[in-house]
């Protein structure tokens, strides 16, 4: 069947996540196929988890798991939680809520620490928690709350943790390589990303870093360990003898190498200071421009996505349509009970640059015109162009 161009597909995708994804990742995943037990593939998958231990910033086991972020969350809770464990649950966003039926599903028994879903826990919320339930031996966080555009204080709330004797389990999947994250230095116990946010390359990998310490409690987890949620066989095949467990996305292994490439050469601090140059330009428009944020203040605010409050007379699904339809822009919308409240653009990876988060601004902008609420564009750009002109 001949292919034809498609003028109805978005030129441009600034979702929060899956995003626009650089030219060198699609070309590598055009190369030729390979099976996963042949050399040269095994030499790739080393290589590759030594690329993200760098990202990581952790000198342990980074492992390139098959499925999508959720995969990774879940063997989380399948390797550590038993029934009856105390675990302490982090949610200030439908993610963080999300969590807690995962955990709940396992046996543990939830303390939640909540917040409205525009904000972040603070660490005497943390604390408190931690006092009232001494006996807890899990906690869990989402670093950054995509559907909230919030971002948690993982390094304080992972390294009291540590010093208690806690397991932490933080889901970093639209954090990772836009934030900053120090795995070792904060004592992190499990930490999971996604290939498709910050790394830029395509869904379908969970990228999970493993402590010394989650290895031990791993390892005496009387689970089911054939199960493909068990991390019993990467340490038994991969990390034993260098022989992978399951079938790799061998495609994908190639996106996410070349993706890798493109931070390491940069540098993952100047990524992660583009990252955070992207995020504060994008809220300095929204502000100037006269609409308003989601998040209730821009210190809880999260480095890949901006969440923008919907203006009063402006329907959600028209508002991403025209963005779509007419400019060739992807967003996202609200999910749960934010659903029609806010329109999200992601800023990852090949979209945290001047020129895309100008374009987004820009399509925004018009197409609220298009729909009778104009805002101040011109200030708007300008605010943008001052903080990318500051770096």
């Amino acid at each position: 069947m001949t292919q034809h161009f498609n003028d109805s597909i978005p030129e441009l995708t600034m979702a929060s996540g899956p995003t626009t994804i650089y030219p060198q990742v699609l070309a590598a995943m055009s190369k030729p196929m390979m099976h996963h037990h042949d050399p040269h593939f095994t030499a790739l998958m080393h290589g590759v988890t030594d690329k993200l231990a760098k990202v990581f910033k952790t000198t342990g086991t980074v492992l390139p798991i098959a499925g999508e972020s959720i995969v990774g969350l879940e063997m989380a809770a399948y390797n550590l939680v038993q029934p009856g464990d105390v675990c302490i649950n982090i949610v200030t966003g439908v993610y963080g809520a999300g969590y807690s039926r995962v955990l709940k599903a396992y046996g543990a028994q939830v303390v939640e620490v909540r917040t409205a879903y525009n904000s972040s826990v603070t660490m005497d919320m943390v604390l408190d928690a931690m006092d009232s339930n001494p006996q807890a031996k899990i906690i869990a966080m989402v670093h950054s709350e995509t559907p909230s555009a919030s971002e948690n204080p993982i390094k304080e709330i992972c390294m009291e943790a540590r010093r208690r004797g806690m397991l932490s389990i933080v889901d970093s999947v639209s954090g990772i390589g836009g934030s900053n994250v120090e795995t070792d230095a904060w004592g992190i116990d499990i930490c999971v990303t996604g290939s498709q946010k910050c790394l830029s390359c395509s869904a379908g990998m969970a990228l999970v870093s493993v402590s010394d310490k989650a290895w031990d409690a791993i390892m005496v987890c009387p689970r089911y360990d054939s199960s493909y949620l068990s991390f019993k066989p990467w340490q038994r095949k991969w990390l034993e003898h260098s022989v992978l467990p399951y079938t790799a996305p061998i495609s994908l292994v190639y996106g996410l190498d070349a993706a890798l490439d493109i931070i390491l050469d940069a540098g993952i601090d100047a990524t992660i200071a583009r990252h955070e140059t992207a995020a504060k330009g994008m809220r300095a428009a929204v502000l100037a421009s006269g609409l308003e944020l989601w998040i209730d203040d821009e210190s809880h605010a999260a480095q890949s996505v901006t969440a923008i409050r919907i203006p009063q007379g402006v329907e959600d699904e028209e508002l991403r349509a025209t963005l779509r339809e007419s400019y060739g822009l992807c967003v996202s919308g609200g999910l749960g009970p934010m659903d029609g409240q806010l329109v999200r653009i992601g800023h990852m990876g090949a979209t945290a640059t001047r020129q895309r988060t100008i374009t987004a601004f820009s399509a925004l902008a018009c197409a609220l015109a298009d729909l009778g609420h104009p805002i101040d564009a011109t200030s708007g750009l300008d605010a943008l162009r001052e903080v990318w002109s500051r770096q």
